[in-house]
């Protein structure tokens, strides 16, 4: 079973020989998530130790800066910021294609608080604040650049892509190419009707894993094509797992059933509550994961019996209208399992 690991080893073809796929568009996505110079730079020039201390990440640089295809892409305009004051976690980076088109790439989500209490509040706040900036990005790029070009990311960074893609005005919107999302969530459904969504929902190209979860959240209108992972479950998020034959993914006809359900849950479990109720439910959980002190959820993970306590303490301090509205909301959920269980059955 082949990934993209594979795709990089064995298609040496340069872009103006052979163009641009959408396993190109989940190499540049992903290498979003990695670090970069602040200066211009070819991919060969990339130092892979300094880019990433991930394993399986510096075995992906390591073919991607030998590559006949790659080696030659330039990187620049290189940001990243997180600000914890206003719940923003955002990183882009734009490279530029030797057959003279460039890709905007957007970072998804990290395991900071920050960056998850950001999507956490898509299911009731548009735009999040990644979102304005990466509309801010996308214009200041394509002005200091007259290239046509893709916007493109996996996780958030796909729904930052299609948000920006499709509040761009006429004149930089013509230029799109084409717009990826590699399994980013959905918007609230207000969103789905604008004339900004409708006007360029066609060069929108989405893929989910067959049992996606982060890609079917909150509401998509967008034709989604199903791919195959060697993974299971939430796993098959990760890009690793995606499986290629020749220059696509292998291509399945539907969700998993046990998809279906959960996606189903969730969807309708958001929307019966008012965005209100959302935004308190949203702002109470996190303020009992601050409590822990810790700042990555990975942290929070491997510490969770040591600061059971704390969260105890932190959800006994909560305001009687929060503590009303967990429990409203936990409610909700429950009732939502059970309606969607019962059709399932």
């Amino acid at each position: 079973m082949e990934n993209f690991l594979n795709y990089l080893e064995k298609n040496q073809n340069s872009f103006n020989e052979e163009s641009f796929n959408i396993v190109d568009s989940l190499v540049l996505a992903y290498l979003s998530y990695l670090h970069f110079p602040n200066t211009n730079t070819k991919l060969k020039s990339l130092d892979i130790f300094k880019t990433t201390k991930v394993d399986k990440n510096r075995e992906f640089i390591k073919r991607l800066v030998t590559s006949n295809r790659y080696k030659d892409v330039e990187l620049c305009f290189y940001v990243e910021d997180t600000n914890d004051l206003i719940e923003k976690q955002f990183s882009a980076v734009t490279f530029l294609l030797p057959n003279n088109t460039m890709y905007i790439s957007f970072r998804g989500t990290d395991s900071t608080l920050t960056g998850w209490k950001e999507d956490f509040n898509m299911a009731f706040m548009l735009p999040i604040p990644a979102q304005k900036e990466a509309l801010n990005y996308v214009e200041k790029i394509t002005k200091l650049i007259p290239r046509n070009f893709y916007i493109g990311g996996h996780s958030k960074g796909g729904n930052l892509a299609v948000y920006a893609g499709c509040n761009l005005n006429d004149k930089l919107s013509k230029r799109i190419i084409k717009i990826f999302s590699h399994d980013g969530p959905g918007f609230i459904k207000e969103f789905l009707t604008t004339s900004n969504y409708q006007n360029i929902k066609d060069k929108i190209e989405k893929v989910v894993p067959s049992s996606s979860i982060i890609g079917m959240l909150l509401y998509t209108n967008e034709k989604y094509k199903i791919i195959k992972s060697s993974e299971k479950g939430i796993l098959e998020h990760d890009p690793f797992s995606w499986l290629v034959k020749d220059n696509s993914f292998i291509i399945l006809k539907n969700l998993s059933d046990g998809t279906i359900y959960t996606n189903k849950v969730i969807n309708d479990f958001i929307s019966s509550l008012s965005k209100k109720e959302r935004e308190i439910f949203i702002d109470s959980l996190f303020i009992v994961l601050k409590s822990t002190d810790l700042t990555t959820l990975d942290e929070i993970s491997k510490n969770f019996i040591i600061k059971l306590p704390k969260i105890l303490i932190a959800i006994y301090k909560l305001g009687d209208v929060n503590k009303k509205y967990i429990l409203k909301t936990i409610n909700a959920l429950i009732l939502s399992c059970f309606k969607n269980l019962k059709e399932l059955i």
